[in-house]
């Protein structure tokens, strides 16, 4: 019997070989023992397993962490997902939340934001590289999965077209710059969350939040270790990822707050 296939597949031996593909232009997929087709893909469906000139492959959905890490195009360095995953969650981005981001890159965070704030929520990018925009658009597709997705080819410096943000996302080259903005696009008790990749950067930006409304919550850095899948010989992988980047979250204060005094 022959499956609908989902708009993208994982195709893998679950070893070195590792491959996102997209079914709507599919013809045929080449792999290191020879190539399958999208008819044969049809047939083995989701889940399934098959074999190539003796070699084991398995066929899989393509799920959030395959599209970020394998499955768009990069200009720019990606953020990782032991720092996605950590963001989404610090900056309490669920559905139905708005949430903004700069700057974009390739759109890494922005696809993992969209999904999670689905269908109710919105995502508000801001991109002033102006050349990256059709690499974000290509990478955000198919277009009605990210409906919800507002892609501005603009700095935040010229402004930010919203207000009473749930949450706003800052990994751009000196975010020091553009917390006057940010600040105002919040709602009070909104969330501030910054990845700088120097401690330069965040030592000036730990001083510059100082002379806004912001209640700094946690600077922080995170790690990921992964493991060989041999139950008889079980070890650390050889290589891990290391430094990527220093992350700042913060809540919005109101304005004025400084203003008031304890009645005595």
């Amino acid at each position: 019997m022959t499956a609908d296939l989902p708009s993208a597949l994982v195709i893998t031996d679950n070893k070195k070989f590792r491959r996102v593909v997209r079914t709507d232009d599919l013809e045929t997929v080449n792999l290191p023992s020879g190539g399958v087709s999208r008819e044969e893909l049809a047939q083995i469906g989701v889940g399934g397993t098959f074999f190539k000139n003796g070699k084991k492959y398995h066929v899989l959905d393509c799920d959030a962490h395959d599209r970020v890490m394998s499955g768009i195009k990069r200009d720019t360095q990606i953020i990782y997902p032991k720092d996605a995953g950590y963001i989404l969650l610090r900056l309490d981005i669920f559905p139905g939340k708005s949430v903004g981001e700069a700057g974009t890159g390739s759109g890494g965070m922005t696809l993992l934001m969209s999904r999670a704030v689905g269908n109710t929520g919105r995502i508000y990018t801001y991109e002033k590289n102006a050349q990256l925009a059709g690499r974000i658009r290509k990478n955000l597709q198919p277009a009605e999965d990210f409906a919800n997705v507002h892609l501005y080819t603009r700095s935040l410096e010229e402004g930010i077209c919203e207000t009473g943000l749930d949450a706003f996302f800052l990994d751009v080259r000196d975010p020091s710059d553009v917390l006057a903005q940010v600040s105002a696009a919040l709602k009070p008790g909104g969330h501030l969350g910054v990845l700088v990749p120097t401690a330069n950067q965040m030592t000036k930006l730990l001083w510059t939040l100082n002379n806004y409304p912001f209640l700094v919550t946690e600077a922080a850095e995170t790690y990921l270790r992964t493991y060989k899948l041999n139950p008889s010989r079980f070890r650390p992988q050889d290589r891990m990822v290391g430094h990527t980047g220093y992350l700042l979250f913060a809540r919005a204060l109101q304005a004025e707050s400084e203003d008031f005094q304890e009645n005595t």
